[in-house]
């Protein structure tokens, strides 16, 4: 075998050769691995929006239903609460439900400084 400077150069330009050809073949499964995992990704993604979605409508729908149930006793309640009140108006039990909610929120105010 003869070793000169057009067999190393030639040797050379093969290597860098199979090296880049190897390199691309690297880097294009890379990538389609890579576009594989972002499309199961985004499958995932999908699904579990998918399920927040229906969760999150089940619950307006169950909390729809629960307060269809309770509203009849709300304005019952509250037209009873004044009525029931005695010796006092209307318009004085307003203003002492006024109070109870300042009252309320001075608490809650404490709480949270806390």
């Amino acid at each position: 075998m003869i070793i000169d400077a057009k067999t190393i150069v030639i040797t050379l330009i093969l290597v860098v050769l199979a090296f880049a050809l190897g390199l691309r073949m690297v880097r294009a499964f890379a990538l389609s691995i890579a576009q594989e995992n972002h499309d199961a990704n985004k499958a995932l993604d999908a699904e579990e929006e998918e399920k927040r979605i229906k969760r999150e409508r089940d619950a307006d729908t169950a909390a729809a239903t629960a307060f269809a149930k309770v509203e009849p006793l709300l304005s019952t309640t509250t037209a009873s609460a004044i009525r029931d009140t005695p010796g006092k108006t209307s318009l004085q039990h307003n203003n002492n439900s006024n109070n109870n909610n300042s009252n309320n929120n001075r608490r809650r105010e404490i709480v949270r400084r806390m």
